[in-house]
């Protein structure tokens, strides 16, 4: 079970909110599958429905973690019209295996539409996540 404090869920469908109609991207830090800092990356693929994490950005962001001791446990985008599941590109470009991939979709009737998949292989398994206050 992956825990997520409920204002970084709040932070990530902002973020989300802000970057429609382009996928949002960042990065949740903390320890094991404790979530603990967010750490929203500017999406270098702005023009489309897809992400990329700005590399420039990133290596400073993992440099960071290093020396705070933390690691990263999540990835999140959004699909702005899209189910919070993987898609094809999702499941070709999951590059972290022991990560949580956080999808947040937009397309929804105001309530909260996030999930949580670990992806490895290619192969999207969903996962149980716990949001507190």
């Amino acid at each position: 079970m992956w825990d997520i404090p409920r204002p970084i869920v709040n932070q990530i469908l902002s973020h989300a909110m802000r970057c429609q109609p382009e996928e949002c991207v960042g990065i949740l830090s903390g320890q094991g599958k404790e979530i603990r800092h967010w750490h929203p990356m500017t999406n270098a693929l702005a023009d489309s429905r897809r992400f990329l994490a700005d590399p420039s950005e990133q290596i400073q962001l993992f440099k960071n973690l290093r020396e705070k001791g933390e690691e990263v446990v999540a990835i999140y985008h959004s699909h702005p019209t899209e189910p919070a599941e993987p898609s094809a590109v999702d499941l070709d470009q999951s590059h972290y295996p022991d990560a949580l991939y956080l999808i947040v979709s937009l397309a929804t009737d105001g309530r909260l539409d996030m999930n949580g998949y670990t992806i490895k292989d290619g192969t999207a398994t969903p996962q149980e996540l716990t949001i507190h206050d």
